[in-house]
């Protein structure tokens, strides 16, 4: 068990020394973080697209559909009163006919329908 740890010990050690091979040697400065994320700004203002407009305005129309929504539905308690249930309730069962008459009809039932005949 002992070898197979010294293997991975090698590697690793061999893998770092590679990695460091490829950068150089890094002299770190005080202004090593202003660095970054001046290069993170960078490539964020390069990589603008819609996705980003949508991310940036996604809870704006989520408020402004639930707004949408409650009034939609505000609106339907406010005009469904009385009078819609009251019409339907006192309306025969011919009269239901003869308006679906109508709504299928080029208009000549109106006419029967206005003279009663």
């Amino acid at each position: 068990m002992r070898s197979r740890k010294t293997n991975d010990d090698d590697f690793l050690s061999h893998l770092l020394l590679l990695y460091r091979d490829l950068l150089g040697e890094y002299e770190p400065s005080p202004s090593f973080v202003a660095k970054v994320w001046l290069a993170i700004d960078a490539r964020k203002a390069a990589s603008v697209s819609w996705s980003s407009y949508l991310v940036a305005w996604s809870p704006r129309l989520a408020a402004a559909s639930m707004v949408l929504a409650a009034l939609l539905a505000l609106s339907q308690l406010v005009t469904s009163g009385s009078d819609s249930r009251t019409v339907v309730l006192e309306s025969s069962y011919e009269d239901v006919l003869i308006l679906n008459a109508m709504d299928q009809n080029d208009g000549a039932i109106w006419v029967v329908a206005e003279n009663g005949q």
